[in-house]
This record gives C-alpha cells, sequence and structure tokens, in this order.
C-alpha cells in the first residue's frame, strides 16, 4: 500500500483506538456497515459465506492496512450488495474507525488524500486481479509459498484450515504440501 498521506495520519491521530480479540468481528458478514477501519496492529481475515454459511478466506491484512466490509457509501450504495461480507481478528488488534462519508469529505478537500486514495484503490483491484489469476494459473504450493512469505505470522496465529481455506483447497492437501516443503 502507499505510504499515508501526512493529513491522514494526523486524523487517525486523533481519533481514540478500538482493540479487537482474537475471533472478534470488525464486521459483521451479514450487516451493511457506514465506516472502514485503519488496522494500526494485529492481523485480520476477510471473509464471505456461502449460501450454507461456510466461511470463505478472501484476505489477511496486517498493520497499516484498511478493512473495509460490506459498506454504505454515497448515496448509500453498498459495496458488495446483498452478499456477506466479514472481517475477524486473528490475533490482538487495534484499528481506528473512520467513516465513508469523512473519509469521501477528505478526498474532496485534499488532493494528495484523494491521489492516495486513488491509489489504493488500483493496488487493491490488483491484488484482487492478482489473486483470481494466481487461483487459475499458479499451484496451491505455489501460493502457500507466497503466502508465508507475505505473512510468516500465519503459521503462529491462524489454523491451518483457515490457511487451506484461502488457498482453495482441503486441510488434507495442504498438509501434504507442508510436509513437502519441510513443515514451513
Amino acid at each position: 500500500m502507499p505510504a499515508l498521506p501526512k493529513s491522514i495520519e494526523q486524523q487517525l491521530a486523533t481519533r481514540p483506538v478500538e482493540t479487537f480479540a482474537p475471533g472478534e468481528l470488525l464486521f459483521a458478514p451479514d450487516a451493511v456497515a457506514t465506516h472502514v477501519w485503519f488496522l494500526r496492529r494485529g492481523l485480520v481475515r476477510v471473509f464471505t459465506l456461502d449460501a450454507a454459511g461456510n466461511e470463505f478466506n478472501h484476505d489477511f491484512l496486517g498493520d497499516g492496512e484498511w478493512v473495509v466490509g460490506r459498506v454504505a457509501w454515497r448515496a448509500l450504495d453498498v459495496c458488495c450488495a446483498e452478499r456477506a461480507l466479514g472481517a475477524a481478528a486473528l490475533r490482538p488488534s487495534a484499528a481506528v474507525r473512520v467513516g465513508i462519508a469523512e473519509l469521501d469529505d477528505w478526498r474532496g478537500r485534499d488532493p494528495e488524500i484523494a491521489a492516495y486514495l486513488v491509489d489504493t484503490l488500483m493496488q487493491l483491484t490488483a491484488a484482487r486481479y492478482g489473486r483470481e489469476a494466481d487461483l487459475a494459473q499458479r499451484s496451491a504450493e505455489q501460493r502457500y509459498v507466497e503466502l508465508i512469505g507475505r505473512h510468516p505470522e500465519l503459521l503462529n496465529t491462524v489454523p491451518l484450515r483457515e490457511i487451506a481455506a484461502w488457498l482453495a483447497i482441503t486441510p488434507v492437501a495442504l498438509s501434504r504440501i507442508r510436509r513437502r516443503l519441510g513443515a514451513r
């Protein structure tokens, strides 16, 4: 992600930091929020629910990243419509709440913030397309090695079934991969 502009950092510094215990929801998958979170420290997973209520992990987010669920924005359009999208802490986490309307106001008043938000959105879009391409073009083993390289703390804080879900494989398949790699 691009570095936070000083003006956003100053805004965030004046707000209370809220804490989340492992398993605690930042966003309930069935709720629509009017805010986002800036993650000061911690580890969060973003997930959806399928029709049967099973969770599918989309992403793992760490320090300095924005956490977004199903949010209402301009004219109360909703990101992700009726789809269930939630976020839960995986380890003790601390985050600052920012309202969508407020973020939009900052964007309109400050060109540096507007540029930062566009850059961030472009990087998020690229990451999502990259994930989709990886699912089609890279092996689960390659995706696992890349994930652990990016977030090595996952192995100590996330149940392997969660990692397997993110890789779109079974826990048994993940065990085989880990055994081949020497249990990294």
